[in-house]
């Protein structure tokens, strides 16, 4: 059969033609696959906020079952969301009044006089990053606003003496002043004493000075004095470190000895062994059972930070 030199020229066109549509078609699909992975993929904030919420993430009580936090660092750390958030910043420590109870973090949200108020939470309510610098919170900015407000005053109302009390006090100091003898059942200012937590086989008995969150606080016992067995000053609270590791994991370490700062040394001693004073405007004095030279006998005491550095 004779075929026209037309007819080949048609069918080589379309042989090319085809080819190359099914090239570009080709070509297409491949431009649009990374379209469809990246409309997949989170964007960079997304990975930074998945990233600070699950990398290294314990609650503070499991992070504090190996290591310590001094108090004063937890001061004044801002509490987050999981996305990074800002709720508030720790404002206090509050130990437990009983064996059994949980320490929880003092927070304070709300704006600048606005809705301000303070709220406890509970240390397994909280998430700590693996470097112990920042804190977190699962709990939303609506959640805290509903929680109920917890009060740290300074003056201990709870346990100051009764009006009769205060009056023969009173009467007490003016007879001294002209030199009198007092008045027998009320001695000079009152003050309310509780010790830092119930020693061995004894138990708490719910009593004001006992569960009162102005007692339980710790943060501000950092600079405190501390008073021996002899009445007198043997030194001051250098900081307060705080586990969840044993019984006595909170413990007040102490500068005693050296003069003007100098060739002081830096002890620990349980809060167990150690009870706490509060004037009536609630300035706290720490009291041990021991004088300074057993005090100065104790092994020095180095914060983790430090050691590590080594």
């Amino acid at each position: 059969m004779n075929v026209s030199p037309l007819w080949r020229r048609q069918c080589k066109v379309a042989v090319v033609a085809a080819a190359i549509a099914v090239a570009l078609g080709s070509s297409a699909q491949q431009a649009q696959e990374p379209v469809r992975e990246n409309a997949n993929r989170p964007d960079a904030g997304q990975s930074t906020q998945i990233a600070r919420s699950d990398a290294g993430m314990q609650t503070l009580e499991q992070y504090l079952q190996g290591k310590t936090l001094r108090v004063s660092k937890l001061a004044g750390m801002e509490l987050q969301s999981r996305t990074g958030d800002n709720f508030g910043e720790v404002e206090d420590v509050i130990r437990p009044a009983t064996a059994g109870q949980d320490m929880q973090l003092v927070v304070q949200i709300g704006g600048v006089g606005v809705d301000e108020k303070l709220v406890a939470i509970p240390f397994d309510e909280l998430q700590i990053s693996a470097d112990g610098d920042e804190l977190y919170t699962s709990r939303t900015r609506e959640q805290l606003a509903a929680a109920p407000a917890v009060q740290l005053d300074r003056r201990t109302t709870g346990n100051d003496a009764a009006p009769a009390q205060r009056s023969a006090a009173d009467a007490n100091r003016d007879a001294a002043n002209r030199g009198a003898a007092p008045q027998p059942g009320a001695a000079g200012e009152p003050r309310t004493t509780q010790p830092a937590s119930p020693g061995a086989g004894q138990r708490s008995t719910g009593a004001t000075a006992s569960t009162s969150l102005s007692q339980q606080r710790v943060a501000d016992l950092v600079g405190a004095e501390v008073i021996g067995s002899g009445g007198d000053q043997v030194g001051e609270v250098d900081d307060i470190v705080i586990s969840t590791a044993g019984a006595d994991s909170i413990r007040a370490v102490l500068q005693v000895g050296g003069i003007a700062g100098i060739g002081e040394k830096r002890v620990a001693v349980p809060m167990s062994q150690v009870t706490v004073e509060r004037s009536a405007d609630g300035d706290p004095t720490l009291r041990v059972a021991m004088d300074l030279q057993s005090l100065e006998r104790l092994p020095e005491f180095e914060y983790e930070e430090d050691t590590a550095a080594l």
